[in-house]
């Protein structure tokens, strides 16, 4: 593979860093790293089926649907009845699961705080201003179906 020096693959090669960080197994996480985000997504956007739990996260259903059923196993998940459509069943975090969920992210929160704890105001407005404007960007140049890269 080659790598390019430029702004585009310094930003890639920053945000990949930042990521493994991030996702990776912390001292006292007592979640997997892959279960974590699969608790996440259920978090932040409440029960759902294993089916929409899977395109959230951009997995195969088998491959969630094993993973949850080691999740409510450890009492991270409960299934419950959809309401829409009695033969479904909704996924939602537990007690447990929430508040294991809270304790890996204010584990990540301190890494970061201790991180830019030395950074001056002006630049942490400013990183938060252009990760923003960052993620808003790629997530709409890779939801847009029609995109056509432009050509120098």
């Amino acid at each position: 593979m080659q790598i390019v020096d430029s702004p585009v693959d310094s930003v890639l090669q920053a945000l990949m860093s930042v990521s493994r960080v991030m996702r990776q197994r912390l001292p006292g996480d007592q979640i997997e790293p892959g279960s974590f985000w699969l608790l996440k997504n259920l978090a932040m956007r409440g029960a759902m089926r294993v089916t929409d739990l899977a395109s959230c996260a951009s997995l195969d259903t088998s491959t969630v649907s094993r993973q949850v059923t080691q999740l409510e196993r450890a009492g991270l998940v409960r299934r419950g009845p959809d309401p829409g459509d009695r033969r479904a069943q909704l996924l939602e975090l537990s007690a447990q699961g929430s508040q294991l969920l809270e304790d890996g992210f204010r584990r990540r929160r301190e890494i970061l705080s201790r991180t830019l704890d030395r950074w001056e105001s002006a630049d942490l407005a400013q990183l938060e201003h252009l990760l923003g404007r960052l993620v808003h960007d790629i997530t709409t140049n890779s939801n847009d179906e029609h995109h056509e890269p432009e050509h120098a």
